[in-house]
């Protein structure tokens, strides 16, 4: 069994609040036209449609809450992974060249956050500006957000990983 030298989980809570209060709208439009028997507004949808709409905001919560960026460094292996839809990335220590914390603006490199891949850097992010920066020995290059700066500092310190 490997020693956990950190771990980290972090959620997308922006987008589950945002589809949450679109559900409890649409599911709200959606009961008063059903209990009312009459359309509600000056351009009303019919209630199929309302009830599709209501479905997939629910649907997309549900989905939404399970998206989380999963980070688990232990003295062997980096392992991440992003949800449902991604399968797990695994980097093996002794194939790192370099690693370190550094500042990101997930804007203006990568146009967002969440699972990015440009020419040269597969970029893993929830929020925030703080990542670890990974290069490893086959020049591919990661950079994975983090809340826990201080905690995941202390933890690749203790890697020694050798430079070159």
């Amino acid at each position: 069994m490997q020693k956990i030298l950190f771990k980290e989980t972090q959620g997308v809570a922006i987008l589950i609040v945002v589809f949450a209060v679109v559900s409890i709208f649409i599911g709200g439009l959606c009961l008063g036209q059903i209990l009312s028997h009459k359309p509600i507004g000056n351009h009303p949808a019919p209630t199929w449609l309302l009830l599709i709409f209501f479905t997939g905001s629910i649907i997309a919560t549900i989905f939404f809450s399970r998206q989380k960026l999963r980070l688990l460094i232990t003295e062997d292996e980096i392992h991440i992974s992003f949800g449902l839809l991604t399968g797990e990335t695994v980097l093996r220590i002794s194939d790192i060249k370099n690693i370190y914390i550094r500042k990101y603006d997930a804007l203006k490199e990568f146009w967002g956050w969440g699972i990015k891949y440009s020419s040269d850097t597969s970029c893993f992010t929830v929020s925030g500006n703080d990542g670890i920066q990974i290069e490893m020995k086959d020049n591919r290059k990661f950079l994975i957000g983090t809340q826990k700066v201080e905690a995941v500092k202390a933890a690749i310190e203790s890697l020694h990983i050798q430079k070159f």
